[in-house]
């Protein structure tokens, strides 16, 4: 019988899923992974998925910045270690609640639209849009300081009433250049 090869990295690597998430009623930023300075943040996955009370199309897009937001409802949720001896992560999670007063100014890295079934009767399974970094041939995107972020971004537009999403964040650590 043939064995697998596991191919796994030396840096530490961290991740974080939101679940249940009901986000503002026009969502800009929802999700940000903000960098830290002296290290090199490397993001390998992203992810989203959800649902609401009536099935609806909503446009979802990736955005990194270059400067941070300001202002608005947030929380800083803590990370999962993959391995326990891993040292804490030097990037923050910032989940907003209510919209950042300030967006920072940042450009797109995905853009795409998502269905969110209908919770009580769904006719379909919800859209599980992840975009996975590892095993391509480009960089993935790259945090270098704490100025800089990745961020699981709605664009202002109204949710559907109902909205409740799982979002999913992976990443690497090493000091930085």
């Amino acid at each position: 019988m043939a064995q697998g090869v596991i191919v796994e990295t030396a840096h530490p690597t961290y991740a974080y899923r939101a679940a249940d998430i009901s986000p503002a009623a026009t969502p800009t930023d929802v999700l940000a992974l903000v960098g830290a300075n002296g290290k090199c943040i490397r993001i390998t996955k992203i992810g989203v998925s959800g649902s609401a009370t009536a099935a609806a199309l909503v446009d979802l897009y990736i955005t990194k910045r270059t400067t941070l937001n300001s202002g608005g409802t947030s929380t800083n949720p803590t990370a999962t270690k993959y391995d326990s001896l891993d040292p804490a992560p030097s990037a923050t999670l910032v989940l907003y609640s209510a919209n950042a007063a300030s967006l920072g100014t940042g450009s797109g890295l995905e853009g795409d639209k998502i269905y969110l079934p209908a919770q009580a009767s769904p006719a379909g399974e919800p859209t599980h849009w992840m975009t996975d970094y590892t095993g391509i041939e480009a960089k993935c995107p790259i945090l270098r300081n704490a100025n800089e972020s990745v961020s699981i971004n709605f664009a202002g537009a109204s949710m559907p009433a109902g909205t409740s999403l799982y979002l999913y964040i992976e990443w690497t650590e090493e000091a930085g250049i």
